[in-house]
């Protein structure tokens, strides 16, 4: 059953992502860094679908913060501070933190971001965009964006399910690394032909047209979320104005 968190407005969500997204990337320090993190993961908590959103995390989050610590932590040591020796490997305190301070941003985009996105039917969202002036072609384009890696997956399963069904074997690496050859060319040539079904069916329904076209669905909104989305805008047009007065004055 979706959660309160789900049912809101999609640009509500948006701002809320928006905010903890600017403010993680202006946030000097680690700690308040950490706490808009943690923010950001509350978001993903909001969700029902949360286990299925928290499963993905580590794929995003393990290779990025292991890459940076080696490279900020290992790579290229801090020379202000007295470097340690741990098993060969000279790290520095000043180094790590400051490698911590771009984790900690890249798992706010990814948590804030992905879980808008998990939470949102596209339809929906763009929907929502389109309410407020978004161009029509700008529509399509980021539909597609959106909808490319399910379709692909879909895409990619089914054709892999066939492929087995008549005498595919992957029970070794060797066989599965096998196994792209006859599975990489009819999803190309199937993508090729959504490409072309998906422009005719545009130019059929007069994609073209200037006249704003009549949506079947209704976005449920409020008061309360509106007061939010324009906090939300203010609070970051304030820290953009803070920063380059900070920037400016320095």
């Amino acid at each position: 059953m979706p959660s309160r968190y789900d049912r809101l407005h999609p640009l509500t969500k948006l701002s809320l992502a928006l905010v903890l997204i600017v403010a993680a990337y202006l946030s000097p320090s680690v700690w308040l860094s950490t706490a808009i993190c943690g923010a950001a993961l509350l978001t993903t908590a909001a969700s029902h679908r949360r286990g299925e959103i928290a499963r993905v995390y580590p794929l995003f989050f393990v290779p990025i913060t292991m890459s940076l610590l080696l490279i900020r932590g290992v790579l290229v040591p801090d020379v202000r501070t007295t470097p340690i020796d741990v098993g060969g490997f000279v790290l520095s305190l000043d180094a790590i933190a400051g490698a911590w301070i771009y984790i900690l941003r890249y798992c706010t985009l990814v948590a804030a971001l992905f879980t808008v996105i998990q939470t949102t039917p596209t339809a929906q969202l763009m929907h929502a965009l389109a309410e407020r002036g978004l161009p029509r072609s700008i529509e399509f384009i980021l539909l597609m964006a959106l909808q490319i890696i399910p379709d692909m997956k879909l895409r990619a399963a089914a054709i892999l399910e066939a492929q087995q069904s008549r005498g595919l074997v992957m029970h070794s690496l060797p066989a599965r690394i096998r196994a792209l050859v006859p599975l990489i060319g009819p999803l190309v040539v199937g993508a090729l032909v959504d490409v072309e079904e998906r422009s005719m069916a545009l130019a059929l329904r007069a994609f073209a047209a200037t006249n704003r076209p009549t949506r079947l669905t209704v976005l449920i909104d409020s008061r309360a979320q509106r007061f939010v989305r324009m906090v939300c805008i203010g609070a970051v047009v304030v820290m953009g104005v803070a920063v380059v007065g900070v920037r400016y004055l320095s």
